[in-house]
């Protein structure tokens, strides 16, 4: 193998030097032609009008000039082979994760800032199917504590409590669109990932809620394995709640991160 090699090497650096050695040539002719013009020019002029029609004959008839000769062929292809060797191809490249009829289990936690009562953890998980690459349905559950800050002082002032304290169950159903598909580069190797937009509706189940609730936001999706991928969300529940006297829409901000399983159904 390494006698091959070293063959190949030195073909190929002949190869180079004789396609430059003809570039050379090329261009020393073609920088002497302007002296050749000139010197035709004197001797057709030497031999009258006579010789005037057999020396156009025979110009019309000689050959090529070397300088209207193309650069060798063997220096581009040699120059096509190095760039072939230092440059990759780019293109649309295929997805190495797809969605479509592959079921997703998330276990996930975190931060559920409340508008109206005090902020705390969520804890839940959820479970989707993807209908198409870009479309799938999610049903997502979840719990989380409930208190109001404002309400001991209140209860040492007044003499009693006026809010009560518990766990509000959130059971959401989503639809979600993924119409972005990305990659990250994270030292040599290329992460695939979606993000993904969530609508949807269902209940916020607490004394403190009326009526339905409504969610909206974004999740970015990103593949570790064939199987596993680390989701982010954040989204916005809205919902209609009434603590102390008080009941208005309110905005409450949810931002989780959740390990995810994904399940090939083979429909």
């Amino acid at each position: 193998m390494l006698g091959t090699t070293w063959k190949s090497r030195l073909f190929a650096g002949r190869g180079s030097a004789v396609c430059i050695t003809a570039l050379a040539v090329a261009l020393v002719a073609q920088r002497a032609e302007p002296a050749r013009a000139q010197q035709a020019v004197k001797s057709d002029r030497a031999s009258g009008s006579s010789g005037s029609s057999g020396s156009s004959d025979q110009r019309a008839k000689a050959p090529s000039r070397p300088s209207d000769a193309p650069i060798p062929s063997c220096l581009d292809q040699t120059l096509k082979d190095q760039l072939r060797q230092t440059l990759r191809p780019r293109g649309v490249q295929k997805r190495e994760f797809l969605k479509k009829r592959k079921v997703e289990i998330v276990a996930r936690g975190g931060l559920f800032s409340a508008d109206l009562l005090s902020s705390s953890y969520l804890l839940g998980g959820a479970v989707s199917f993807f209908v198409t690459e870009d479309l799938g349905l999610e049903l997502s559950f979840g719990v989380t504590p409930v208190e109001f800050d404002l309400d001991k002082p209140l209860a040492e002032f007044f003499g009693d409590r006026r809010f009560e304290s518990g766990t509000a169950s959130l059971a959401l159903a989503n639809l979600v669109w993924s119409p972005v598909h990305a990659k990250l580069k994270i030292n040599d190797s290329i992460m695939h990932s979606d993000i993904m937009l969530v609508a949807g509706l269902g209940r916020l189940f607490h004394d403190s809620v009326q009526g339905v609730t409504f969610d909206a936001g974004v999740a970015l999706e990103l593949y570790m394995t064939k199987m596993l991928a680390l989701r982010l969300d954040i989204r916005d529940i809205i919902a209609v709640q009434e603590a102390v006297g008080e009941t208005r829409l309110t905005n409450n901000i949810l931002a989780t991160v959740g390990l995810a399983l994904w399940i090939p159904t083979g429909l």
